[in-house]
């Protein structure tokens, strides 16, 4: 299937070619960007509180009902649809749960529990199948066969709380039959609507992508999972393009192996690259001097609830990284090296600092570096940054030396779940209590 690219969708449109169905489909932020600034093309300014409409949680016939509802007042009208469950795959994707999940945690309870009850209806269940505890409700190994939704404990909870919420506010599944939606695109929108939906994933076989390619556009924003795969030349050149700026050679590999995958930090990046190094190019060496390595940095979240014992943060931070399609095996990895990092700062804190914290930056360079240095002379290792090292010591110190070693044993034990077939999220959830708790 062909696709479109997005700068030419945003030019038809600039030249008042509209369509009546247009899909985005990919990584995520680069998706929610280009909706927007297709919407934003739409629907002007003045008229956005009136002629806008935004489903996130919409079925196809509701979706149906407000594309063919004439505005309160003329003009232009678009309906936005974001991550709907009618067009995701039922199996091969990250997390199925996450975007419920995520709503729910936002209090948007009833958007959370819709989705819920769209991803439920995939396999066949209803209302009265969500509780977990209640009779004939399935069990944790039928939604990992169904829905390929690994159950951790917190879902469990979710689901009950959820279940309980639906029958109180009488909410129903949202059907998913997309025929009605189809008819209408099919037969004719309304004179000047259009329906944008922005999505993550999409099943390949949905007769709602083939009818977007023969009526609309399809615009594919699709980012390699895989570093070594990643090629982020075509985003960072659209992302550069309002500073009429480039990135000269080695610029952009020096770029990926600092920013990695995350499109959002790119944007940012590329942002200020573009804003303070001077003349048309960006040099490598400008990259050198601004661009931190963040990619070593993509778990810090993770790091400092882990630095601080919070047992909820690490684990609502997993949750939210395994709904991004983060593989457990990538936060085993992590937990791994983070944990290391504390026993080695521990190790220095007793070694060199008398088994107490330094105070501040000045303590560690005075009283801990002339003689790490003396350790690490010889070896590839550079020395630590002073302030890291203060913050990690005093991590470092909230843990005893045996908690740690037996975190990195809980470490080699998930290792070896993971590669058993082991459940994902429950392993790492058990980790990160054996980490923060001691459990």
């Amino acid at each position: 299937m062909s696709k479109d690219l997005l700068e030419d969708v945003l030019a038809g449109v600039k030249a008042g070619k509209v369509s009546p169905l247009y899909l985005l489909w990919g990584e995520e932020y680069l998706v929610r960007k280009g909706a927007d600034e297709l919407v934003k093309l739409l629907v002007p300014d003045a008229a956005v509180g009136l002629n806008l409409v935004t489903l996130d949680a919409g079925s196809p016939r509701e979706v149906a009902q407000e594309l063919a509802t004439m505005p309160l007042f003329p003009g232009r009208k678009v309906v936005v649809v974001r991550d709907p469950e009618f067009l995701a795959p039922k199996k091969g994707r990250g997390d199925p749960l996450a975007k419920a999940r995520e709503a729910w945690k936002a209090g948007k309870r009833k958007e959370g529990a819709r989705r819920l009850l769209a991803l439920a209806a995939r396999a066949g269940w209803g209302v009265d199948k969500l509780d977990p505890s209640s009779s004939g409700a399935p069990s944790v190994e039928q939604w990992k066969e169904e829905l390929n939704v690994d159950l951790a404990e917190a879902d469990v909870a979710f689901l009950k709380e959820a279940a309980a919420f639906c029958k109180e506010e009488r909410i129903t599944a949202p059907e998913g039959d997309a025929t009605v939606l189809m008819d209408l695109i099919q037969k004719g929108v309304p004179a000047g609507h259009s329906l944008v939906m922005a999505a993550t994933e999409v099943d390949a076989k949905n007769p709602l992508l083939k009818l977007a390619q023969d009526k609309g556009h399809v615009v594919e924003r699709k980012v390699a999972a895989r570093h070594k795969d990643l090629d982020l030349s075509e985003i960072s050149k659209e992302f550069l393009a309002p500073f009429k700026k480039k990135l000269g050679p080695g610029a952009l590999e020096e770029l990926k192996e600092r920013v990695g995958g995350n499109i959002r930090l790119l944007q940012s990046e590329l942002e200020k690259l573009a804003t303070y190094s001077e003349g048309p190019a960006i040099e490598r060496s400008d990259v050198v001097s601004l661009v931190h390595h963040a990619r070593e940095e993509e778990f810090f979240e993770l790091s400092e609830a882990l630095q601080k014992r919070d047992f909820r943060g690490a684990l609502s931070y997993a949750e939210d990284a395994m709904g991004q399609g983060t593989h457990a095996l990538q936060l085993l990895g992590a937990v791994a090296s983070i944990v290391r990092g504390l026993l080695e700062a521990h190790e220095w804190m007793f070694r060199y600092a008398g088994g107490t914290p330094p105070r501040s930056a000045k303590d560690v360079e005075a009283r801990v570096f002339p003689k790490l240095e003396v350790e690490l002379k010889g070896t590839r290792r550079k020395m630590p940054n002073a302030w890291a090292l203060t913050f990690s010591m005093k991590a470092a110190a909230g843990y005893e030396r045996k908690e740690l070693l037996g975190s990195l044993v809980a470490c080699a034990e998930a290792d070896l779940s993971l590669k058993s077939s082991g459940n994902g999220r429950l392993v790492i959830e058990r980790l990160l209590a054996t980490v923060c708790l001691g459990a």
